[in-house]
């Protein structure tokens, strides 16, 4: 008897994906609905730039998931496409959440590139000067999710960035993305002083506004007829309880579809939509998970030691004190401030016993952290 091939049987099958990477994080599409203003106001800011001026400095805000990177990204590509002047670069500063780091960057994109290790931040600032002298275009740096980079030492690099015109150096535009509206008057006096920019605002999508995206993006990634008028409402309601964020609502669509080719649907139900709203949650969290550093690793370590949730901050001072890891109490309190902006856990006020005792829980599963 012959056997059949499983992925020979699965091509014959009912398919829903057209093309899945339309639905992927890292898709750039070449419409983005409901955000023409935000699109119009970024591009007047940076067109000077192409005509050989001063672009004005940027800072993007608004909730999680309402379009702030993907819209940056879309209007830089244009940008670039106009205009050989001009090269964006973008910083995720989950990754690059320090000076010397964004510094050894930037010796490359200015091609003088030094060693990844073994220089002082003042000899990568002089490498970054040098560079800036012979290059024939003008950088813009984007920093996404920059909370994380002022955390750590983002005000000294604003510092060192916004006074490169007094060595005698072009201005370098620089566009700062958060999702905490205080970031500006978080930056130190001196920075401020230098930082005159323009503020745009992304306000969380509308259940509406929701399922125009859906619809858009469906359009691109899924066959005609795989995606009924109802699951389209029913994920654009899940997300705008979500404070409006499109990724959860795309994320939830990517799921639910890969829900029904697996059961070999000839459409998406509410049921494989109900069944990808859990997995979409979990997923939301993870972002920050590959960024984490060592000191961070070993706190997440002694969590899942202890149970994971609801963890008692005096037992987990006690276990990494005894565990040897050299991080004081005090260190620990800011690693878990730290991990806490980046959403990996959660922390609460237990007063049922005597007194008051915080908690912790590890919003992920410990087999996410390997």
């Amino acid at each position: 008897m012959s056997r059949e091939n499983v992925f020979a049987r699965m091509a014959r099958e009912n398919a829903i994906f057209k093309d899945e990477r339309a639905l992927s994080s890292e898709f750039l599409p070449d419409v983005l609905p409901h955000r023409e203003q935000q699109i119009t106001s970024l591009a007047y800011s940076l067109r000077p730039l192409a005509e050989g001026g001063k672009a004005t400095h940027l800072f993007i805000y608004g909730p999680p998931g309402t379009g702030k990177t993907v819209t940056s990204k879309y209007v830089m590509g244009q940008l670039n496409e106009f205009s050989g002047r001009v090269k964006p670069v973008f910083f995720n500063c989950f990754g690059f959440n320090t000076r010397q780091a964004v510094l050894a960057e930037l010796t490359r994109v200015v091609e003088r590139p030094v060693p990844a290790r073994g220089m002082s931040t003042n000899e990568l600032y002089a490498k970054v000067l040098e560079g800036l002298k012979f290059v024939k275009f003008v950088p813009v740096l984007v920093f996404d999710e920059f909370d994380q980079l002022l955390d750590h030492d983002g005000n000294e690099l604003l510092y060192d960035l916004l006074r490169i015109p007094e060595q005698g150096r072009m201005q370098i535009p620089l566009v700062l993305i958060s999702n905490d509206p205080t970031i500006p008057s978080r930056l130190d006096a001196r920075v401020r002083s230098s930082f005159s920019h323009q503020a745009i605002e992304f306000a969380p999508y509308s259940p509406a506004q929701l399922k125009d995206i859906l619809s858009e993006r469906a359009g691109l990634a899924l066959y005609p007829g795989t995606l009924p008028p109802d699951v389209v409402g029913l994920i654009a309601a899940h997300a705008s309880k979500r404070h409006g964020d499109a990724r959860v609502a795309i994320e939830t669509l990517r799921k639910a579809a890969r829900n029904a080719e697996k059961e070999n649907a000839k459409a998406i139900s509410p049921d494989h939509a109900r069944a990808a709203f859990e997995d979409t949650e979990t997923s939301a969290m993870l972002k920050a998970v590959p960024f984490l550093s060592e000191s961070h690793k070993h706190v997440i370590k002694a969590l899942f030691a202890l149970g994971g949730k609801e963890v008692p901050s005096g037992e987990l001072y006690s276990r990494l004190a005894a565990g040897g890891t050299g991080l004081s109490e005090r260190r620990v309190r800011e690693l878990l401030v730290e991990l806490e902006k980046k959403r990996a856990i959660t922390s609460s006020t237990d007063t049922s016993g005597r007194g008051r005792t915080k908690v912790i829980t590890v919003n992920f599963q410990e087999s996410e952290l390997k």
